[in-house]
């Protein structure tokens, strides 16, 4: 016996029918306005929680990324420290050279003590710079300092002489920072090994005595230690090119260590791009598909909507 099927059920169907087809078109019409698959946690819960891990994943590598670019700061100030450093000490070579010409005069000799005493200064000023409010020969201890860790220091002894030193007073460790999980690199050397090891302070002193003593009564003398100044000179200069180079090593493998970041960066965001994002196109198409679908449907039951025992009688 066939069953009967009322008009209010096929009105409930009809209108649940309609009501699923507007919220199916009203989610596409979301999709397309944000271009995300899914607007809850219930919607896509897989790609939701791989969407969150593919994002926490980014801020580490941006809070990387950020940590190279401040030590490739720090370093790239050091290196350009050491070309200053390297350049005082090949033009305190070139006095020196200088001062061995015989020819001289005694106001030369003390022209060129000079110059060779403003390398000096220079060369504390060099060892004092900077970087963000941090010095950069300071080791672990890069602030806190009123005219930075290295002091040009004079002490008068007894006889009338002048002791001229250099003090460094920062830092003893090194410092280090950190750009990668469980990875640190050194981005700043203590200034006692970084420069004063490099004896380039007590070379320039000593050029500096030299030419002012003048050694008249024994010019040969004079020579001769002119001569142990330009050896120890070229020592120090062989320190500090040391030095040099490994700071551009450290700045060449930050390069490559951010641009690794950088790709993997991007490879993330294609992979948060295949997971959360909609096909637009394919997404009109849906939404066309909806449509009609409820046009369709909305005709239907308008149709429905006027069938009454009236009808049958009239």
């Amino acid at each position: 016996m066939p069953i009967r099927i009322g008009l209010k059920t096929q009105y409930d169907r009809m209108l649940n029918h309609l009501n699923r087809l507007t919220t199916e078109l009203s989610d596409l019409q979301a999709q397309a306005a944000s271009g995300i698959k899914f607007d809850k946690p219930s919607d896509a819960p897989v790609a939701l929680v791989n969407t969150l891990n593919y994002r926490k994943a980014i801020e580490e590598i941006d809070r990387y990324q950020s940590s190279i670019t401040e030590s490739r700061g720090y370093l790239e100030a050091i290196d350009k420290a050491f070309d200053g450093l390297e350049n005082i000490v090949t033009r305190a070579k070139e006095l020196a050279i200088q001062g061995a010409n015989d020819t001289l005069n005694d106001q030369d000799r003390l022209a060129l003590a000079r110059e060779v005493w403003n390398l000096l200064e220079e060369a504390v000023a060099v060892a004092n710079s900077r970087h963000n409010g941090r010095y950069i020969f300071a080791g672990n201890r890069p602030t806190g300092y009123e005219n930075g860790p290295f002091s040009l220091v004079k002490e008068a002894l007894p006889g009338g002489e002048e002791l001229v030193k250099v003090v460094y007073e920062g830092g003893r460790e090194d410092l280090f920072q950190g750009y990668g999980p469980g990875q640190e690199i050194l981005v700043g050397r203590n200034g006692e090994e970084a420069v004063s090891k490099s004896e380039i302070f007590e070379s320039l002193i000593g050029l500096y005595k030299t030419l002012s003593n003048n050694n008249q009564v024994d010019p040969k003398k004079e020579n001769e230690n002119i001569q142990l100044q330009l050896e120890r000179l070229d020592r120090v200069l062989n320190k500090l090119t040391d030095q040099h180079a490994d700071v551009g090593a450290r700045l060449d493998h930050l390069e490559l260590k951010e641009n690794l970041y950088a790709d993997l960066k991007v490879s993330i965001q294609e992979n948060i791009s295949r997971t959360q994002d909609v096909d637009l196109l394919e997404v009109a198409t849906q939404i066309r598909a909806k449509e009609v679908a409820y046009q369709s449907a909305l005709a239907a039951t308008a149709k429905v909507m006027q069938l009454s025992l009236v009808n049958y009688l009239s």
